[in-house]
């Protein structure tokens, strides 16, 4: 669904209504607007970003691993870039987080020049920092503890003058964003509606334990999605480590660079939010991951090296590129070559079954569904009038407002009003949502094999007996 905010906002850029969703990731529309000049299709644009900005990512893993250990290491950590699942999954589908894996590599690639004590980095990183921010306004906030400890040595004069630089750089994206939205009241008020309703009050100091298990369970997932087998490596080697007492045997100063590389993404995802469909929140670390995954092949190597022979890290490291590769490009996992065409395949399938019916009798009801979503439908097949059914609560007691659109214009109502004209309901369903219309009458429902999805119609004044909670009421005008 985020892809299609995406591709909506080249049109029309208003956070309001999701296009694009906040916080508003300004830069990364603007960027695709500069191409779409060119190529004139949305999805081509933003999937030739991630492919430019993947192979951006993995040209930094490699100098970064090089300046932190050697040429080898950066040679390794940048085949396990490149063949990670997550990753390569990522450069191809039209989403900001390959961009944000190479504005977070590039930032703490600069970071190292700077405790190196190479002081023109200072600047170069904030600016990278700016941009990164305008990309998704995260980055900047998880990195800047990176950042400040690489900083430490730096005179208090050149910091304030590169965090005043930072500013500017933001206030060029921020300011545009903002008055493009409508003003401040505007931004700050759709901003409000996402936390209410989307990843505020569902941390794990509000929810608990079962949010915890959800929140660790996504987190560790993703995690091995990006480094692969490569996983096994780390924990042995910090087994190893821990096991013969050999921590102490650690740069401290590497130690405390990748904690605050990785932590503060991390402990957020793992505390507070991480949607658990969306594996691409972790790519914001995985490049440090890799790095270490290349030093602990290195590790490993030579700690076996008197037993089997010279070439173990090697072969390790083969292994890892091998086995990623193949899991990308043959497995059926969610982050897979499969994946993609899945949802290619899945997403026509849908929309040829939903163009039997007359756009000017029917109107489409959509769950909060972010892979076949309404998004999809609005953006695809823009004649039909396509509502987001997502009524729910917040704590503060509002009631979330209903988003629907036609002729690819996003409105946001509190009730749905519909023309005489309309008698017909379509209603795409995932499996485990059919239940939802079991034991009406008058509900036809056609399974589209071999997707998991159905689309289910009928007349439309049954709507409200599927969802009762809807306000829904009926204009004389027919418009």
């Amino acid at each position: 669904m985020d892809s299609v905010q995406f591709a909506f906002a080249l049109d029309r850029y208003d956070i309001t209504v999701h296009q694009p969703h906040p916080p508003g990731y300004f830069l990364y529309v603007m960027l695709g607007r500069v191409l779409n000049y060119f190529i004139r299709d949305a999805n081509t644009v933003f999937v030739c970003i991630s492919i430019l900005f993947g192979g951006f990512a993995v040209v930094a893993v490699f100098y970064l691993g090089k300046e932190l250990y050697n040429e080898k290491a950066g040679l390794v950590a940048a085949a396990i870039a490149l063949t990670s699942p997550n990753l390569w999954f990522h450069g191809e589908v039209a989403l900001t987080y390959i961009v944000e894996a190479f504005f977070s590599t590039f930032v703490a690639y600069c970071c190292w020049r700077i405790l190196q004590g190479d002081r023109k980095y200072v600047w170069i990183s904030v600016v990278a920092l700016g941009i990164a921010g305008g990309i998704r306004q995260n980055t900047m906030v998880f990195l800047l503890p990176l950042w400040f400890f690489s900083v430490k040595a730096v005179p208090k004069g050149s910091i304030l003058a590169s965090l005043l630089l930072l500013a500017v750089v933001c206030l060029f994206w921020f300011v545009p964003m903002v008055r493009m939205t409508g003003g401040w009241d505007a931004y700050r008020d759709a901003f409000r509606e996402l936390w209410l309703f989307n990843t505020g009050n569902v941390s794990v100091f509000e929810k608990g334990w079962a949010t915890f298990r959800i929140f660790s369970a996504s987190l560790g997932k993703f995690t091995i999605y990006g480094v692969g087998t490569g996983i096994f490596c780390l924990c042995i080697a910090v087994y190893s480590l821990v096991r013969n007492h050999r921590l102490k045997t650690l740069d401290v100063q590497k130690s405390l660079f990748f904690a605050l590389w990785i932590l503060p993404a991390a402990l957020f995802y793992l505390l507070i939010f991480i949607h658990p469909a969306n594996p691409g929140y972790v790519l914001i670390f995985l490049p440090g991951l890799f790095i270490l995954t290349a030093r602990s092949i290195e590790y490993l190597g030579s700690e076996l090296r008197p037993f089997l022979g010279k070439n173990i890290p090697a072969v390790i490291a083969a292994i890892i590129i091998v086995s990623n590769a193949a899991f990308f490009l043959f497995s059926r996992g969610p982050v897979s070559y499969h994946e993609i065409r899945t949802h290619d395949r899945d997403l026509s399938i849908i929309l040829t079954n939903i163009k039997i019916f007359d756009p000017q009798k029917t109107a489409i009801f959509v769950e909060p569904y972010i892979f076949y979503g309404y998004r999809q439908i609005m953006y695809y097949l823009p004649d039909y009038r396509v509502y987001q059914v997502d009524v729910r609560v917040a704590p503060s007691g509002e009631v979330r407002k209903t988003f629907w659109g036609m002729l690819r214009t996003t409105v946001l109502t509190d009730e749905i009003i519909l023309p005489k004209s309309i008698d017909t309901f379509v209603m795409p369903l995932i499996s485990t949502d059919r239940d939802k219309i079991a034991g009406i009458n008058g509900i036809h429902r056609n399974d589209l094999l071999p997707s998991h999805v159905s689309v289910a119609s009928g007349n439309i004044s049954l709507i409200s007996r599927i969802y009762p909670e809807l306000r829904i009421r009926y204009r004389n005008d027919g418009v």
